[in-house]
């Protein structure tokens, strides 16, 4: 996956809040591959990087409507991202 250079780190309540899910919900589906895994910083922090978070989330409105992409190749994920927020 690429990255741009304005990388965030996002704890699991901020992934909870931007995504609508429980927490339950989301270790399920990460268990499940359905869901970006999380990056375990040190042995008691684990975060995501919030344009996996952000490119989930598109996965599932495209999903959603059946296909139309929210991603041109002109705005990139940052026009989402702000879209998103």
């Amino acid at each position: 996956m690429k990255h741009n250079n304005q990388m965030q780190f996002l704890r699991l309540p901020q992934v909870m809040q931007r995504v609508g899910l429980s927490k339950p919900q989301l270790y399920k589906l990460i268990t499940q591959n359905e869901f970006p895994s999380q990056i375990k910083i040190c042995s008691r922090i684990s975060v995501w990087l919030e344009s996996d978070v952000v490119e989930w989330m598109q996965q599932q409105i495209v999903r959603h409507e059946g296909g139309s992409a929210l991603i041109d190749g002109k705005g990139g994920s940052a026009a989402a991202t702000q879209w998103l927020r």
